[in-house]
């Protein structure tokens, strides 16, 4: 039987949350993710504190419609789960607005836990 890898084998791949968008948003998150290689996962809003902390992603993906119902709910989530938010204001945002907002979210994550 071989011994798992040790951490320097290990490949980070940004991870993605998207909360509560609508399967054709996500579907687009996907390919941009494809593109910029980071994986996006999604869930309902219900359950995001759960899923937020134990898949700590780099940047949570939600409306804005979304957000501006308990802002600083949303915010005390990323902070847990060591993310930024991105608010997203139209599902029509073109994809390399769309794909510049959540690169950006990851690098500031990751900067911030010194990865």
């Amino acid at each position: 039987m071989s011994e798992p890898p040790s951490s320097s084998q290990l490949i980070r791949i940004p991870m993605v949350l998207a909360l509560d968008c609508s399967p054709h948003f996500l579907a687009r998150c996907r390919r941009v993710a494809a593109r910029a290689r980071f994986l996006v996962r999604s869930c309902d809003a219900g359950s995001a504190w759960g899923v937020a902390v134990r898949l700590r992603p780099l940047a949570i993906v939600l409306p804005s419609h979304l957000h501006d119902r308990a802002p600083k709910t949303f915010e005390l989530l990323a902070e847990d789960a060591g993310a930024r938010l991105v608010v997203v204001e139209s599902e029509q945002l073109p994809s390399g607005e769309l794909e510049g907002h959540i690169t950006y979210a990851i690098g500031e994550a990751s900067r911030a836990r010194g990865a």
